[in-house]
C-alpha cells in the first residue's frame, strides 16, 4: 500500500491507523513517501515504526512519489490511497477479491464525505466526486480517482509509471493511457474510503484552482474528453456552467438527496467552480511534461 505525503499535519495519522488495521495487515507492506522537508518523515518512523517511510528533500508531484513508492514494492497488487482518505477495515481484502474474479487492471472504490458536518468541505466532496459517489452498480469504467484503487502490478511494466502532472491530471492521464493499451477498469461503489475535504474556504478555492490547472494539463497531455476547451479557449469561460449542469443533471438521476444539498450550497459551489476555470484557463499554458519510456520496473533499478 503507498501513500504520497506532503505537509499533511495529523491528517495522515489518521489514514495510517485505517490502513494498519487492514485485515490481514501484519502481511501487508505500507510505504509513505514524504517531501514534506519539516519534518514529518521522522515522526512518522518514530509513531508509526511498522511503517515504511521514504524521504524525499522537496516537494514531489504525487505522481512521482507514487512511482517511487511502487518501485519499492514487491506485491502482485498494489493499492494507493491519500495521505487524507480512510479506509475501512476490509478496504484492501475486497479490492483484492474483485481483481481475483476478472482480469482487472485497476479496481477502484467509491469516494465517501468525510466531512459531512462542513458546509465548505460538503461542497468540496461535491464538486470533486460526484462521479464517484457510493451509488450504483458495480461496473466498468474509464474513470477512476486514485484515492482508493488497487493496481496489479503488471500494469506498469506495460502502460508505464505515472507521469509528472500536476494534482487533478495524474489519474485522467493515467486512465487514459491504461484503457487505449486494451487494460480494463473496474468500478465498486459499495468500497468506500472516506475522503477529509478542506473545510475553510480561502484553500478550498485555492485547491480548485489546482485541480483546473492539472485537468487543462491532462487535457494537453493525453486526448481525453473536453479538447474543445483546449483548442478554443474562450469557451473556458463557460466552463463554471457547464460543470454546474453536469453535475446537476448526474445527481437528479442518481442521488436526488444529495442534488438537494448540492443547490443549498451553490454560493460556495459556485466561487469554486469559478476558481477552477481559472485554474484551467492557466494550465493551457502550464509546461506540458516531456514524454517518457521510463516505467516502474525501471525506476526499480534506479532505486534500488
Amino acid at each position: 500500500m503507498v501513500v504520497a505525503s506532503f505537509r499533511p499535519g495529523p491528517v495522515i495519522d489518521q489514514c495510517l491507523k485505517a490502513l494498519l488495521a487492514q485485515q490481514g495487515g501484519d502481511a501487508c507492506q505500507i510505504i509513505v513517501v514524504d517531501s514534506s522537508a519539516d519534518g514529518t518523515a521522522e515522526r512518522l518512523r518514530r509513531d508509526f515504526p511498522t511503517v515504511e517511510v521514504i524521504t524525499l528533500d522537496k516537494q514531489t508531484h504525487q505522481s512521482s512519489a507514487r512511482n517511487i513508492g511502487i518501485a519499492r514494492t514487491q506485491a502482485p497488487f498494489i493499492a494507493i490511497t491519500d495521505q487524507d482518505c480512510i479506509v475501512p477495515p476490509d478496504w484492501l481484502a475486497r479490492l483484492l477479491a474483485r481483481h481475483q474474479e476478472e482480469d482487472y487492471a485497476l479496481v477502484g472504490g467509491a469516494i465517501g464525505n468525510g466531512t459531512p458536518t462542513s458546509a465548505v468541505g460538503t461542497a468540496s466532496y461535491l464538486i470533486e466526486f460526484n462521479e464517484f459517489m457510493p451509488v450504483g452498480k458495480p461496473r466498468l469504467v474509464s474513470m477512476v480517482p486514485h484515492c482508493n484503487v488497487c493496481f496489479r502490478r503488471e500494469v506498469f511494466s506495460t502502460v508505464g509509471s505515472f507521469i509528472a502532472v500536476p494534482p487533478g491530471a495524474e489519474d485522467q492521464v493515467f486512465n487514459f493511457l491504461l484503457c487505449q493499451r486494451g487494460h480494463r477498469i473496474f468500478f465498486d461503489p459499495t468500497i468506500i474510503v472516506d475522503h477529509l475535504n478542506r473545510t475553510q474556504f480561502a484553500p478550498f478555492l485555492r485547491h480548485q484552482r489546482l485541480l483546473g490547472l492539472g485537468s487543462a494539463v491532462a487535457r494537453r497531455t493525453v486526448a481525453i474528453p473536453g479538447q474543445m476547451f483546449v483548442r478554443h479557449p474562450s469557451l473556458v469561460y463557460t466552463l463554471p456552467l457547464v460543470r454546474l449542469a453536469r453535475t446537476t443533471s448526474r445527481l437528479l438521476a442518481q442521488n436526488r438527496r444529495a442534488l438537494l444539498q448540492y443547490l443549498r450550497l451553490l454560493p460556495i459551489l459556485l466561487p469554486g467552480y469559478v476558481a477552477w476555470a481559472k485554474g484551467f484557463r492557466a494550465g493551457l499554458r502550464h509546461e506540458i511534461p516531456p514524454s517518457t519510456d521510463l516505467t516502474a520496473w525501471d525506476i526499480v533499478r534506479h532505486t534500488s
